[in-house]
């Protein structure tokens, strides 16, 4: 009996250590598979993609389907592209597009809306175009960012453009989407754009106080003027800190502050720029982060970002602004005399090279005396006709 029981505890513990070596074996393999499931979803959210044509995109699009953020799309399409029209959502890291044909296809996003949330920007990255008979054409899209509740340079929408030629926007709309000292289009050394029915509302933190404004003009005052559409030369740090990503190696240097590898100092100015039918004015309603928590975080924005204008670079440009309506354009009590404040305003002005007719402006702050073409005055600039 002895030899049994001991025969027996002898196999009880074998069983036993059987157990614990076929349990640690799932724990394993289960410890891999999740790892490798997590691996594979990091880098498929953190992915390059080239593009060609429409079937490409949707692919790309459906396999990231819950969140575009920290994806990157290099466009270079002969023919039209069209994305699905859908609601996407850009969180957790930069969706970056790179726009590099020469070929004047369009981009329609096909009445497509963004989210961008308060850890994500929707960035566009442009050195593309097309001939004076076939413009490239964006078109058909409406963003909701997130830049007035986080901190400054996220949770927007931002288009660099570099050297790109004959490009018409329409249709387009942004809601809380430009963050203060960033633009919604920098233009650096571009010729023929047109501008045409774009919605922009909302500038800066929410609620943002007279005190504040006060604050920031003091400190930072581009904070204040930066320009839902600035119209730049090409020369070292004219996209500020954030360049161009290296996905493309034509286009950005980020070592040299964003200067662009083909532009230097002497670069021309962006030129023959047209802004037309288009309105900017305050926002308020739910942002991006809001849209994709369903939730109601609100913007509070009771002022307008600066429309369109210089206030660096060489050179002037040729600029026709009409039938705009201007609302709101953030200002500081500080100030009445400062053009860089004003919703049209263009550093090194020539006479005639700037041109606006036909535009509503509300609500706005200035002083007559600074008010349109002024002989000898270092900018040109509009609060009122």
């Amino acid at each position: 009996m002895h030899y049994i029981r001991r025969a027996l505890a002898l196999n009880r513990k074998s069983k036993m250590r059987r157990k614990k070596v076929t349990y640690f074996l799932i724990a394993l393999i289960l410890i891999i598979t999740v790892g490798i499931i997590f691996k594979s979803k990091a880098v498929n959210n953190s992915s390059d993609y080239k593009i060609t044509n429409t079937a490409e995109l949707e692919k790309v699009l459906k396999s990231h389907r819950n969140n575009l953020g920290g994806l990157t799309l290099t466009i270079d399409n002969p023919s039209s592209i069209v994305f699905p029209q859908k609601v996407y959502k850009v969180t957790e890291g930069n969706l970056v597009i790179n726009l590099v044909g020469s070929s004047g296809a369009d981009i329609d996003f096909n009445n497509s809306t963004f989210y961008i949330g308060i850890t994500g920007n929707y960035l566009i990255q442009m050195i593309s175009g097309g001939e004076s008979s076939n413009y490239e054409t964006i078109k058909n899209a409406s963003f909701y960012g997130s830049a007035s509740n986080t901190e400054e340079g996220k949770g927007r929408f931002g288009l660099n453009a570099l050297k790109a030629h004959n490009v018409h926007f329409e249709h387009l709309s942004f809601y809380d989407a430009q963050s203060m000292g960033y633009h919604l289009f920098d233009l650096a050394a571009v010729d023929n754009f047109i501008f045409n029915d774009l919605e922009v509302r909302g500038f800066g933190k929410a609620g943002l106080s007279s005190l504040d404004r006060d604050r920031l003009y003091k400190s930072n005052p581009h904070a204040l003027y930066s320009e839902a559409i600035q119209v730049d030369s090409a020369y070292e740090g004219c996209f500020g800190t954030y360049g161009f990503s290296d996905s493309t190696n034509i286009i950005f240097n980020k070592e040299k502050k964003g200067l662009p590898k083909n532009a230097d100092s002497k670069a021309k100015i962006s030129t023959n720029i047209t802004l037309k039918n288009s309105y900017f004015g305050p926002y308020t309603g739910v942002i991006g982060q809001g849209k994709i928590d369903n939730e109601r975080y609100m913007a509070r924005q009771y002022f307008s970002a600066t429309a369109i204008g210089s206030h660096s670079g060489t050179g002037t440009p040729k600029v026709t602004i009409m039938d705009n309506t201007f609302e709101n354009t953030i200002y500081s009590e500080l100030t009445t005399t400062d053009s860089r404040l004003y919703p049209i305003h263009f550093r090194n002005p020539k006479l005639d090279f700037i041109y606006q007719s036909k535009n509503n402006f509300i609500n706005q702050h200035g002083n007559s005396k600074k008010n349109g073409y002024l002989l000898n005055s270092r900018y040109v600039a509009w609060y009122k006709n």
